[in-house]
């Protein structure tokens, strides 16, 4: 009698194979496709094509509203010029470069050094000349754990039914447009200044600082990461044998009037240390020209100016600083705005 184990395998187990095999291969098509149009800019793949060179309006809004990183690989890749500002949510709230259209912002809520490296590293590999790159620092601290990985991220992305709606719809619209490319990817937005209410403004400054971890500990190790991003631009120097150079900073916590003040001690001392070992750092040869800015204690700008960054009128909250004062914080790290543009004016909110 034959064995039961050379028996044709049945129908049903048939079925069910052809169906895994179907249903994978339909998989692999539906992600290749979001890949290679990716909406999201997670692949690189954004603007390469005529079929994905111009997504629709409410394609980059959701993206620039994702506060993905990756999104802005395209915007980086594209820029005309050599000039970047990085950073979290005071970067993107409180600097309008719609007076300095050689500058590119590129910040995020929330985002910290994690996110700040991967824009530094795809600004830096993007580049076939020097760039200068500003990169505001607050108060770093040890880094939470991510969510997710790159890879799962990726594989989240490519397989995102929201993904694959946007994917569709900059098909559509590229082909339709004749693939000509957006006017602008990253387009500048000025930043409105509305009234602010100050008791909710202390709520929320107290919820968002009471989840820092402030121990000599974390601040030590936030200290370790914004130095690492120094090293990984003096590898990518010596790498490409151009000279790019970068500019931390770091600037007032909050106004003058703040309740906060144990929180801008602990930012001031810990500017400070930053300072210092940034003074103490030794550039290897074929690095990048490095250097780190303190306006921390002493804000920048004239002395009227600096008076600004003290009065609570002038910030949107007690974290977030406005335009006005965003303006004179890159005259001091640029130097005045191209002839022919008007740099944004502080103008007093409304306080209480």
């Amino acid at each position: 009698m034959p064995s039961s184990e050379h028996k044709p395998p049945p129908r049903l187990a048939r079925g069910w194979w052809t169906g895994l095999l179907g249903g994978l291969a339909l998989l692999a098509v539906w992600g290749a496709f979001n890949v290679l149009v990716d909406p999201t800019g997670e692949f690189g793949m954004s603007g390469r094509f005529r079929f994905n060179r111009n997504p629709p309006a409410e394609v980059i809004a959701a993206g620039m509203n994702g506060n993905n990183p990756a999104f802005f690989t395209r915007a980086i890749r594209e820029s005309r010029g050599d000039l970047f500002l990085i950073g979290p949510s005071r970067t993107w709230r409180g600097f309008d470069t719609c007076a300095r259209p050689d500058v590119l912002r590129v910040a995020g809520s929330a985002w910290g050094l994690r996110e700040l490296t991967r824009v530094e590293r795809t600004i830096l590999d993007e580049r076939d000349r020097p760039a200068t790159v500003l990169i505001e620092v607050g108060l770093p601290t040890t880094e939470r754990p991510a969510i997710t990985s790159p890879a799962q991220a990726a594989v989240s992305a490519a397989l995102s039914p929201r993904t694959t709606l946007f994917s569709l719809r900059t098909v559509v619209h590229s082909l339709r447009e004749g693939g000509e490319r957006p006017a602008s990817y990253a387009a500048c937005v000025p930043l409105a200044s509305p009234p602010t209410d100050w008791a909710e403004a202390e709520r929320s400054a107290r919820y968002t600082l009471g989840l820092l971890d402030t121990s000599e500990a974390s601040l030590a190790q936030g200290r370790r990461n914004v130095l690492a991003m120094a090293d990984l631009a003096d590898q990518v120097c010596r790498r490409t044998g151009l000279r790019h150079r970068l500019v931390f900073f770091t600037l007032p916590s909050s106004p003058a009037s703040s309740p906060f003040s144990d929180h801008d001690r602990v930012f001031r001392a810990n500017a400070a240390r930053m300072a210092a070992d940034f003074a103490g750092r030794t550039p290897p040869p074929g690095g990048c020209a490095i250097s780190y800015m303190n306006f921390a204690t002493a804000p920048p700008g004239s002395p009227p100016q600096q008076a600004l960054w003290r009065d609570r009128n002038n910030w949107s909250d007690y974290v977030h600083f406005t335009a006005g004062l965003g303006a004179v914080a890159l005259d001091a790290l640029l130097g005045p705005p191209p002839a022919g543009l008007t740099a944004v004016k502080p103008e007093p909110g409304v306080g209480p």
